[in-house]
């Protein structure tokens, strides 16, 4: 920067703090005018001599300004082709927290702990190893032994033992209750969260061990296990955001968890009505009954193959049926999948449990919608081909499957035995072949699918719609289980598991409200794959070098007002992001 003065045609002399450049196109010198100081007669008052004073002004900013571009710039020094690494060198450390950090202390999670502790006498840090725990379930998923050896990885310091991240679970499990109504008012305050729809839906993980206990109890898995489960209930708003969790014992039968996680959720959030999203296996006349006896209301599947034979009819009788509605074909959509919907309302029976116990078959007035998607009965007619092309290989070779390898197949096989207690084959006096009267009763109602609703008003197009939401659910679980690993888990104390699911909800509640930051544009598996790609490596000299950026990590960057995108970083930059991750958004 200099001082270039200007004689005018009256003779006054008017200055002017001038910048010098090279135009990266022309290659030409330029200069850009950074503030007009007016004429030097006007500074007279001030300085003996105004034009000397300000071109010291100009040439003391001039070298502060080199100063720092010299602070800026990175002398490696050389680097030579026969040094030899240390044995066990790993140069690589996560950045990816950066963004998982600044959700987290938007949540206040830091507060919550750090206030917690304070009366408690421990010499590490409860708020840190939840951040451990947190990060690298994202980042690095393993055991909590692993977490620990992970944070030498993470570009950041945490003030824990291995043995520490044990006793914390304890803690986490304590603090659960009060920590999941602080998570959801800090949703509800920052993201202006709505739960008058809520979708749930129940799933099992299992443990790697043979004999159970008073909590980890066997019962049916989708994976034929036979290893003891926890149950857990998981509730979503209508954005898929996590409102809250709860763990049941492995037997517990999914209709029956409903009841307990509503109850709760609606003395200690204070919810007013709600409408519950859930799949035919919450379908039961308990739920419908508690949820209509409470004022809420419901949207929940029903299942057509082996239900009552007036809903059989009523669901294949073409009468009364309309396309969607809204849509209007042209030309050249007149190809397009075809989506039918009817509707009535109908005094259906269920049974529910009355105070003594016992079971009676109530009518409570619902609606019932039928759906026809030809989309649905594509699929289901390849995936019964696919059966089929087992259950032939069956009957050719009976004896090469057991009863667990020929799993559903056998729905469509005839004429062949199992020993209950091995699984074998046995009894082949009798030729196996297709049951073709089964296949044929199944494949009437392929693309069929019903709801039941209490919301007599709402249009069918609009249940059917809010029903298709529960897909999210289904993700999130799948989200918990493959990308977050939550399984298999490597705690069996309750407490100790209970903290465990913990994180791994907070992890994925993290994940979910980064991807409303970025209004849906990435999906949380591609934020996740980018978060773990996003890493720096050690150079020489405290010098790192950034090794990975993409769009995702750009548009988290921008969302979260955070400088992601600098190839080289000193450990003072590290630090400086590290505390612009925990400023407020």
């Amino acid at each position: 920067m200099f001082l270039k003065t200007t004689e005018q045609k009256n003779g006054r002399i008017n200055m002017t703090f001038v910048h010098g450049y090279r135009d990266p196109t022309t290659k030409k010198t330029k200069h850009k005018v950074i503030e007009n100081l007016g004429y030097a007669d006007e500074y007279l008052e001030l300085y003996e001599d105004p034009i000397a004073h300000f071109r010291e002004v100009a040439r003391k900013h001039t070298a502060e300004m080199k100063k720092e571009e010299a602070e800026k710039e990175i002398f490696l020094g050389s680097v030579y082709e026969d040094e030899l690494m240390d044995e066990d060198e790993d140069a690589m450390r996560h950045l990816g927290f950066l963004p998982l950090s600044s959700i987290y202390h938007e949540l206040k999670l830091d507060r919550f702990l750090i206030n917690r502790q304070r009366s408690r006498s421990m010499d590490y840090s409860l708020n840190d190893v939840m951040q451990l725990l947190v990060y690298t379930r994202v980042l690095a998923p393993g055991s909590k032994r692993a977490s620990f050896f992970q944070k030498e990885k993470l570009a950041g310091s945490f003030n824990c033992n291995w043995f520490d991240v044990y006793r914390a679970l304890d803690y986490f499990a304590e603090f659960r209750e009060a920590l999941l109504l602080h998570l959801h008012e800090q949703v509800r305050i920052n993201y202006g969260r709505k739960t008058d729809v809520v979708f749930y839906d129940v799933t099992n993980y299992y443990f790697e061990i043979d004999q159970e206990d008073d909590f980890r109890r066997k019962g049916f898995c989708k994976h034929n296990t036979r290893n003891p489960l926890v149950q857990m209930g998981l509730l979503l708003d209508a954005d898929a955001i996590p409102v809250t969790y709860r763990l049941f014992e492995g037997n517990t039968h999914d209709s029956q968890t409903l009841m307990p996680l509503v109850q709760e959720m609606r003395n200690a959030y204070g919810l007013e009505r709600i409408v519950v999203v859930a799949d035919k296996g919450l379908n039961s006349g308990d739920n419908v009954a508690f949820l209509m006896a409470k004022g809420d209301g419901f949207i929940f599947s029903q299942k057509i193959r082996g239900a009552d034979s007036e809903l059989q009819a009523y669901a294949l009788d073409p009468a009364d049926y309309i396309e969607k509605e809204g849509v209007i074909k042209t030309a050249e959509q007149l190809d397009m999948p075809v989506f039918l919907v009817k509707s009535r309302p109908f005094p259906q029976k269920f049974w529910v449990t009355y105070a003594d116990d016992k079971k009676r078959r109530v009518p409570l007035d619902v609606k019932q919608i039928v759906c026809y998607n030809e989309l649905y009965a594509r699929r289901q007619k390849h995936k019964r081909a696919e059966v089929l092309c087992k259950a032939q290989k069956i009957i050719a070779y009976p004896k090469r499957y057991s009863k667990k390898e020929a799993g559903g197949a056998l729905r469509y096989v005839k004429n062949i035995d199992y020993n209950r207690e091995t699984g074998e084959c046995i009894n082949l006096k009798r030729i196996p072949q297709l049951d073709l009267e089964q296949i044929a009763e199944d494949e009437k109602y392929d693309g069929y699918y019903a709801i039941i609703t209490s919301e007599i008003n709402m249009p069918e197009h609009e249940v059917a719609r809010t029903y298709h939401g529960l897909w999210e659910i289904e993700r999130s679980f799948k989200i918990t289980k493959s990308n977050l690993q939550s399984r298999p888990v490597y705690v069996s104390l309750k407490q100790r598991i209970e903290g465990h699911f913990l994180t791994c909800y907070i992890a994925l509640l993290i994940l979910r409200l980064l991807g409303k930051k970025l209004k849906g544009k990435h999906s949380p598996e591609q934020i996740i794959k980018s978060l773990r790609k996003y890493q720096s490596c050690f150079v020489k000299d405290n010098v790192f070098r950034v090794t990975y950026y993409d769009p995702v990590i750009r548009d988290i960057g921008s969302a979260l007002n955070l400088t992601l995108n600098r190839r080289y970083l000193r450990p003072g930059g590290i630090r400086q992001l590290i505390a612009n991750s925990k400023k407020r958004i």
